[in-house]
């Protein structure tokens, strides 16, 4: 048993979100090479009931029962509620459950390989200095399709700065000092996307030290093009919302235009750097027709980005 908390939330509604969640919870509970020693499942609370609106709901409290006494799982396991449906929130919630120093921070939509998380911890114990350690998320190896967009949706964890640095922890798998994540709230409102982003800026600005261990590898789930559409859509919400922060002024149409030369900027410089690691060389004709396809979903996604409350109806992250 390893000395750490694990949080389990979902960021992505999908038809078989509890199917997901038990799929998840029984991966960590059942790794030989090391279990966590607790696990904190967050739920939305969803509407206020008479007991107000953070009690437990009828949702959590069947998940609850349903894993009462299940001889597999780790020696504790928590289901609690908060009143919001954004993964974000319900992250930081959590930690208040939580009672080790390490913190691994998970999304229910990711699988781990065996020995994820003792391969985070001993990332962590051979170097005291650092705050957090991420692992490599993968879509999978089993097609070319799947090896391009694992590079260009996940691959911008594993790069690093000029000093060698890893400048990104991962948003849906990685390991954390418990006093970072106490000290770096996700801001409210945002969108998982955003909210990540705002934090990433934050802990390189005040010099959090984090690394990558490779070997830990998550599986994240992929539902086809849709899929990918929405992801890429999030993608230019993100970078255009990002812009309007610095209070400059742009059109509709130049904003866009705008977010999306800033992901693409990113993800060439993410093929550049880590590409072999991730695609083979028959790989990268699909990769580049990708490059520009995933830009018609990103303008969308941009040219949505004054309305934030319209553009939370029409995706499935929260």
């Amino acid at each position: 048993m390893l000395p750490v908390s694990l949080i389990i939330v979902s960021d992505y509604l999908t038809a078989d979100g509890d199917a997901e969640l038990r799929r998840s919870l029984r991966a960590y509970a059942q790794d030989t090479r090391g279990v966590p020693a607790e696990i904190v499942i967050m739920l939305p609370s969803g509407p206020a009931s008479e007991s107000g609106p953070t009690s437990k709901n009828e949702h959590a409290s069947a998940i609850e029962a349903e894993l009462a006494g299940k001889a597999y799982l780790c020696p504790s396991v928590i289901v609690a509620t908060h009143d919001s449906d954004e993964s974000s929130q319900l992250k930081d919630a959590a930690l208040s459950y939580c009672r080790h120093d390490l913190v691994a921070v998970v999304e229910a939509d990711c699988l781990p390989g065996p020995g994820w998380l003792a391969a985070l911890n001993e990332t962590v114990e051979k170097n005291p200095k650092l705050d957090a350690v991420s692992g490599r998320t993968s879509y999978g190896e089993e097609s070319m399709m799947k090896r391009v967009m694992s590079l260009l949706d996940r691959g911008f964890i594993e790069r690093r700065n000029r000093l060698g640095q890893i400048i990104h922890a991962s948003n849906n798998g990685a390991l954390y000092r418990r006093s970072v994540l106490e000290q770096y709230r996700f801001e409210a409102d945002h969108g998982p996307f955003i909210s990540s982003h705002l934090r990433q800026h934050a802990m390189l600005r005040d010099g959090v030290a984090m690394e990558l261990a490779a070997q830990a590898v998550s599986i994240h789930a992929y539902e086809g093009l849709g899929f990918i559409w929405d992801v890429r859509r999030n993608k230019g919400y993100q970078f255009a919302r990002m812009l309007l922060r610095r209070k400059r002024r742009f059109s509709r149409l130049g904003l866009a235009v705008r977010a999306v030369a800033t992901s693409f900027k990113e993800n060439r410089q993410t093929a550049q750097a880590v590409g072999n690691e991730f695609c083979r060389w028959t790989d990268w004709p699909l990769f580049w027709a990708m490059m520009l396809l995933v830009r018609i979903p990103e303008f969308a996604g941009a040219l949505a980005a004054g309305d934030p409350a319209a553009f939370k109806a029409s995706t499935h992250y929260r």
